[in-house]
């Protein structure tokens, strides 16, 4: 029997970072944000609004920044630097009493998770084998979904009345990140590329990587189609309570964090092509359900299967990018993807909002779509024969 390899300790640690990180983030943003900037400011959900545009757009914007930084400095100084950040718009945002203030350390916190994907990404790939890319890429993501996931449920039982608590928690959560990155000591993470990359190189890599990017763009658009109709098409078209919502997305997330190792695993075993064509098929099949199903336990069968489907295109299409990513450049161009990704998730909740107003329906049909295309389209395309070349 082959001898099972275990994870490097420094890659253990990087997962560890990831979820702290964005526990912190995704308690923020989601529960104590709202309810802080509501209550003890006296100011309008306006203000959150425009606090979570201004994060996500910096957010977007600096991972490109961040990814060029991971290639000149290093993963670990990365992160430090990018979780110093993070503490220092927390520590602000928790003693401000301007409505203004909030909205500018919120924004300035999308300045420092900036740096968690690229960062974690490629420290992640430069530490793993061919062989066992997507299982890695399945705890990165399950990583992420863990800490964004219990985040937003464990800070509720703090707020009202307790919120400067609340905050004391996310910045002790990326202070013990902070500390992490410190200790860690790899020098795969720490190697730093010497060569100087051209600006001709740069986009001629980019232009080799035109049939990937529209990819990458909207299967993250299909995703922001659908986050700001979920609530109202559950309580307004169904007539599901807020417990009943709440238990949908628990059992979607928690079932897709349950499958993406196995799905990971897989995908090493048998190829990228099945689980990266399939899951888009299967995707796209589970929101056709959700759009004209309306029993509560048919939902729930949807959306376990929606939750299977992104179990097996996550760890698959990041491996299949790992694949192809030059070793000089992979910061920065993790960097970009992820840049575009983040393009996708602003554009979907615009174009979402849009399509409910003409037919309740109607995002989830164009999401499916959309989904169905993408699996057609790379089950004719040589993916296998690309990341070899």
């Amino acid at each position: 029997m082959p001898q099972r390899r275990r994870m490097p300790p420094a890659q253990i640690l990087l997962l560890i970072i990831l979820g702290l990180a964005e526990f912190a983030r995704g308690a923020l943003i989601i529960s104590l944000l709202p309810t802080y900037v509501t209550g003890p400011l006296g100011a309008s959900l306006t203000i959150v609004g425009w606090a979570l545009s201004s994060h996500y757009f910096l957010d977007t914007v600096f991972r490109g920044p961040a990814g060029w930084l991971v290639d000149h400095i290093g993963v670990p100084r990365v992160l430090t630097i990018g979780l110093a950040i993070e503490c220092l718009s927390l520590i602000g945002a928790m003693n401000t009493t301007s409505p203004a203030m909030i909205i500018v350390f919120v924004a300035l916190l999308g300045v420092g998770t900036a740096t968690h994907w690229p960062a974690v990404v490629t420290g992640t790939n430069r530490m793993t084998d061919p062989e066992r890319r997507a299982s890695v890429m399945g705890l990165v993501f399950a990583a992420w979904l863990t800490g964004s996931g219990l985040g937003p449920v464990l800070i509720n039982f703090l707020l009202g009345g307790r919120d400067r608590t609340a905050f004391l928690v996310l910045i002790a959560a990326d202070i013990i990140a902070f500390a992490v990155t410190i200790i860690v000591s790899e020098p795969r993470l720490t190697h730093i590329h010497e060569q100087q990359v051209t600006r001709h190189r740069l986009w001629k890599t980019l232009w080799n990587f035109r049939w990937v990017i529209p990819g990458t763009f909207v299967q993250n658009m299909t995703l922001g189609l659908m986050l700001p109709i979920l609530q109202p098409f559950t309580t307004r078209v169904l007539h599901l309570d807020h417990l009943q919502f709440a238990e949908l997305l628990l059992g979607s997330g928690a079932f897709t964090v349950i499958l993406l190792v196995p799905m990971g695993k897989a995908t090493d075993r048998f190829g990228l092509r099945v689980p990266l064509v399939g899951g888009f098929f299967v995707a796209g099949a589970a929101l056709l359900g959700i759009a004209f199903f309306r029993h509560f336990f048919q939902l729930i069968v949807f959306g376990g299967i929606l939750g299977l489907s992104y179990a097996m295109i996550l760890p698959s299409w990041n491996a299949f990018l790992a694949g192809l990513i030059p070793k000089e450049i992979e910061g920065w161009l993790w960097g970009v993807f992820m840049t575009i990704e983040g393009l996708g998730m602003s554009v979907g909740p615009i174009l979402g909002t849009r399509l409910f107003t003409y037919r309740i329906w109607l995002p989830f049909v164009v999401s499916a779509i959309i989904l169905l295309s993408m699996g057609v389209f790379y089950a004719s395309f040589p993916v296998q024969k690309k990341i070899s070349s």
